[in-house]
């Protein structure tokens, strides 16, 4: 294992920590003063989702956190975010549209027809198992912003009605619940972003969509170096989180596709289980999605996000990660300083 998440400095401004502040580096935060701005409010390692902007800007923001987290005194890690197994959504005319209740969808994972007047035609990344389609089985797109309902299901093609619209664009995340299996191995993309990300010397590489000790052996040739994360977000990687700890160096609960895979009421326990098989396997727990989900707007936290936090920490969380709340939203600076003081007064508890 190649260490726990950086902590802050002994010369920080800020109350020392256990609890590590993961925050995401976007469109809306990879300026200069924004980055001093987090590496000064509390952030112990940044995270680039590879799925988003250019290899050439992560590579300037790279430079910009360990430019400003010398300047500061602090060490700041970097994290890179492989997405390529995800499955995303492809095809619509344009790049995006804007679907209405009620509106026909036609998806398949081959080539996407024209379609007739009023039909959506588009494509699925990843196949899905066409065994455990039926009728009613919801298609989520964009974390759930936007639902489908399977109506008629053949080989390869699915035929939808809008039940939750909304605007829609290539790329957003796909998820037939319940028939979507993850493929082994790594991609093309994953291994294009992970030499990537190794050529600038990142301290952690994070897999979406990890599900067997395999996956862990095939980073570790490719970054022998790098602190390895798995991201939780299938029902597989449940089964196996025993083999998982032993084959990464930490586990991150990503909340937002694990609650697309399994019953979102189960997202909690299922937190419990992960957070505890790292405790129990020597690896560094991460959660994240939504801790300040209304802080991409708002300048305060809702009473229940601020519980939420206060939780995972008290559940023995090794780190909170930051992801919209600072990669597009509009508060980054104010959203890491909010985080940073209810992990203070939560950790705080943990020592009466």
């Amino acid at each position: 294992m190649h260490g726990r998440l950086t902590i802050p400095s002994p010369n920080s401004a800020h109350v020392p920590r256990r609890t590590a502040i993961i925050a995401t580096i976007g469109a809306n935060s990879a300026d200069r003063d924004r980055i001093g701005g987090m590496i000064a409010g509390g952030v112990d390692m940044f995270r680039f989702s590879m799925v988003s902007g250019s290899h050439e800007r992560h590579a300037m923001a790279v430079g910009l956190v360990r430019e400003l987290s010398a300047e500061h005194g602090r060490t700041v890690r970097l994290m890179a975010d492989l997405q390529g197994r995800k499955n995303r959504l492809d095809g619509l005319p344009g790049g995006k549209a804007v679907w209405a209740d009620g509106d026909r969808v036609v998806l398949t994972h081959g080539e996407v027809g024209a379609g007739d007047l009023g039909v959506h035609c588009v494509r699925s990344r990843l196949p899905w198992r066409d065994d455990l389609v039926r009728p009613g089985t919801a298609v989520l797109i964009d974390d759930g912003l936007i639902e489908l309902s399977v109506v008629q299901s053949r080989a390869g093609v699915l035929q939808c009605v809008v039940v939750s619209g909304g605007p829609v664009s290539n790329g957003r995340g796909l998820t037939v619940q319940g028939a979507t299996d993850v493929p082994n191995g790594l991609n093309d993309r994953d291994i294009e972003d992970l030499r990537f990300a190794a050529s600038l010397g990142v301290d952690a590489i994070a897999l979406s969509f990890a599900h067997s000790a395999q996956d862990g052996h095939d980073l570790r040739v490719l970054a022998p170096d790098a602190m390895l994360i798995g991201k939780v977000e299938h029902p597989t990687a449940l089964a196996g989180l025993s083999d998982l700890t032993h084959a990464f160096d930490g586990l991150m609960v990503a909340r937002g596709d694990l609650a697309l895979e399994i019953p979102y009421a189960e997202v909690p326990f299922a937190q419990d289980e992960i957070v505890t098989a790292c405790v129990k396997g020597d690896a560094v727990s991460i959660v994240a999605t939504q801790f300040l989900h209304s802080m991409r707007r708002n300048i305060r936290p809702t009473r229940a996000e601020v519980t939420d936090i206060a939780n995972a920490v008290l559940r023995g969380t090794d780190a909170l990660l930051l992801s919209g709340e600072t990669g597009f939203g509009q508060h980054p600076l104010r959203t890491v300083e909010v985080m940073r003081r209810v992990i203070e007064r939560a950790e705080r508890e943990t020592m009466c």
